[in-house]
C-alpha cells in the first residue's frame, strides 16, 4: 500500500470514529426515471419518523437496465437532490436492482452456519446471471422448514454494478456504508406498515412495486418473502407505446400519460394505449400467479399491496382488484410513520407514498457496528 493510500485510510478511519453528526443513514434510490432520497429517525417507542425526502427526475436513457449510461447527469441529479434534502448526514445506503441482481428464497439441508453458507453459495450459483466470482452474495437464515432443513433468502449482485453505483454516489461526498436490494428495502416498509397479525398468521400477500421499466412481484407469507420475480413491464412501457402510436417525443408522451389534454382529461386514444399495455401486464401477472399456484397449490391471497410511480396509472388499481379478486391498497408509510412537517409539506405525502418507499426502506437500515 502506498503512503498516500495509507494516510487516506487513516484519515477516513478517524473521520468515521469521531463523526458527531446525525447517526442515521441517507437512503439513496437511483431509479431509472428519478433519484429519490430519504432520511428517517427511529423514535424511542420503536416507531419511525420520516425526517427528510427529496427527488429529482433523470433524463431519458440515463440508466438502461442497471447500467449507468450518463454519469454526469446522475451526479448532477444526486447533488441537486442532496441540496434539496438539506441533511448534514454523511453516510448512505444505496439501493440497486435489475438483471444483474437476484433475490431468492431457497430450501437447504441445514447444518452449521458455515455449512449453510456453503450450500447457499452453491445453490445461488445455479441462478446467478453472472459467474459467481463476479458477484457479492449475502444470505439470511429464516428458520427450519417442514422437511427438516432450513429456509434462507439470498441476495446477490454483480460487483461491477455495486461499484459503479457506489462510486457515483461517493463523488457527491456521501460515504456509502450499505448497498441493498431495492426489493428488500420495499419489504422493510411493508413489514413496518402492516400489523404483526397481518403478516405472521398464515396470511399471504401479493406485493407489487411498479417502477419505470420493471415491476417487482413478491409474495409474502408467514412473516417472510416466499417468491420474487421481475416482470419487464413498467410505466415507461406505456410512455414508449404512446410515443410510437401518437408520433410524439418521449416528454410529450409522458405528459399525455400523466396530464392528458392539460385539463385533467385523458384522451380516449391515450386511454386505449394505456389499456393495451395494462392487458399485457395483467397477462404476465396472471402467468406468474398461475406458476405459484401450480407449484404450491395455494390459491388464496389476503390482499395486494402496491407501490411505485407506475401504480398511479389510471384504472390500474380497479383492474387489479378485479383480476385478483382481492383487496388492493397502496403501501402508505404514513399509516405507521410520523413525519417532520417542517421538511415535508402535506402535498409531498402522495409522492412519497407512491415513489419514495424504496428510499425510506433504505434509510431504515442501521449503520454497521
Amino acid at each position: 500500500m502506498s503512503s498516500k493510500n495509507f494516510l487516506e485510510n487513516i484519515k477516513e478511519m478517524f473521520e468515521n470514529a469521531f463523526y458527531v453528526g446525525p447517526k442515521g443513514i441517507v437512503g439513496v434510490d437511483i431509479g431509472l426515471s428519478a433519484i429519490k432520497m430519504a432520511e428517517v429517525a427511529l423514535q424511542s417507542d420503536g416507531s419511525y419518523k420520516i425526517m427528510r425526502y427529496a427527488s429529482v427526475n433523470l433524463p431519458e436513457g440515463t440508466i438502461i437496465e442497471d447500467e449507468i449510461q450518463k454519469e454526469d447527469e446522475i451526479l448532477s441529479a444526486i447533488q441537486k437532490c442532496l441540496k434539496m434534502l438539506r441533511t448534514s448526514n454523511k453516510f448512505a445506503c444505496v439501493g440497486i436492482s435489475g438483471p444483474n441482481t437476484i433475490l431468492k428464497r431457497l430450501q437447504l439441508a441445514g447444518g452449521s452456519v458455515d455449512e449453510i453458507e456453503d450450500q447457499a453459495v452453491w445453490e445461488a450459483e445455479q441462478y446467478l446471471p453472472f459467474p459467481i466470482d463476479d458477484g457479492n452474495i449475502s444470505f439470511s437464515i429464516l428458520g427450519e422448514n417442514q422437511g427438516g432443513g432450513v429456509d434462507v433468502v439470498i441476495g446477490a449482485a454483480k460487483k461491477t454494478i455495486i461499484q459503479a453505483f457506489k462510486d457515483i454516489v461517493e463523488r457527491s461526498n456521501l460515504k456509502v456504508k450499505i448497498v441493498d436490494l431495492c426489493a428488500a428495502a420495499t419489504i422493510n416498509v411493508f413489514e413496518n406498515v402492516m400489523s404483526k397479525e397481518e403478516i405472521v398468521t398464515g396470511k399471504a400477500w401479493i406485493l407489487l412495486d411498479m417502477g419505470a421499466q420493471k415491476t417487482h412481484f413478491m409474495i409474502y407469507k408467514n412473516g417472510t418473502l416466499v417468491f420474487f420475480k421481475e416482470i419487464n413491464i413498467g410505466g415507461i412501457t406505456i410512455t414508449e407505446e404512446i410515443q410510437r402510436q401518437m408520433g410524439v417525443n418521449f416528454s410529450e408522451a409522458e405528459s399525455l400519460k400523466i396530464f392528458g389534454d392539460g385539463s385533467g382529461n385523458i384522451p380516449e386514444e391515450i386511454v386505449e394505449i394505456i389499456n393495451q399495455v395494462l392487458d399485457s401486464f395483467f397477462e404476465e401477472l396472471k402467468k406468474t400467479i398461475d406458476f405459484w399456484v401450480s407449484s404450491t397449490s395455494e390459491e388464496v391471497f389476503d390482499g395486494c399491496i402496491v407501490t411505485g410511480g407506475s401504480a398511479q396509472v389510471p384504472g390500474l388499481l380497479e383492474n387489479l382488484k378485479e383480476l385478483l379478486d382481492t383487496d388492493v391498497q397502496v403501501l402508505n408509510p404514513f399509516n405507521t410513520m410520523s413525519f417532520n412537517s417542517n421538511n415535508i409539506p402535506e402535498e409531498m405525502m402522495n409522492e412519497i407514498a407512491f415513489k419514495g418507499i424504496c428510499a425510506i426502506g433504505l434509510a431504515m437500515r442501521s449503520l454497521p457496528k
